[in-house]
């Protein structure tokens, strides 16, 4: 589907957690507005899961973080970051890009979803999913706490409350 078309829904963090069979970090994103409670479940890197939470605890360092060096190389050449979006799911890999306004030109430009997150959260603009992504691998909130599994594979299998609940931001 063409990007530019593609229906996106809103989201905010909601927490991250620790897939305690691989011990991965996950991202937890969920929908906004107020009848909204759709999440979505995204593994990420230790590096990534560190710098998303750094920058959610307020957490300040000497010296930039690459995140950090990113957003201010984006503002030195002129340009601004609009949004990101988780706009794909192949092979149970999530892809994103950011969204660059560069003068009157629009720039996306592909990424993975936890460098994509840890730079909106810098830059203050929005996180959008594609609504077939969050529609196709996304969960309720009630499936969430029910343990409830949406795919035999799913990491739901693998989490229980205490360890969601453990690394609540």
């Amino acid at each position: 589907m063409d990007i530019e078309k593609q229906a996106k829904t809103e989201v905010k963090i909601h927490f991250l957690s620790i897939d305690r069979r691989t011990g991965a970090p996950i991202v937890v994103l969920k929908e906004t507005g107020e009848d909204s409670n759709r999440i979505l479940l995204i593994w990420i890197g230790e590096s990534e899961a560190g710098a998303i939470q750094m920058h959610i605890e307020n957490v300040e360092l000497p010296r930039p973080m690459t995140h950090d060096l990113l957003k201010i190389m984006i503002e030195t050449l002129g340009a601004k970051v609009k949004d990101i979006c988780v706009r794909d799911v192949e092979e149970r890999t999530f892809f994103a890009h950011v969204t660059l306004q560069a003068g009157d030109e629009e720039i996306k430009v592909d990424c993975r979803p936890s460098d994509a997150i840890a730079l909106a959260l810098r830059c203050e603009v929005p996180i959008f999913v594609a609504e077939d992504v969050i529609a196709d691998h996304g969960f309720s909130e009630q499936e969430l706490s029910e343990g409830e599994q949406h795919d035999p594979k799913d990491v739901l299998e693998n989490l229980d409350d205490d360890t969601l609940k453990q690394y609540t931001v």
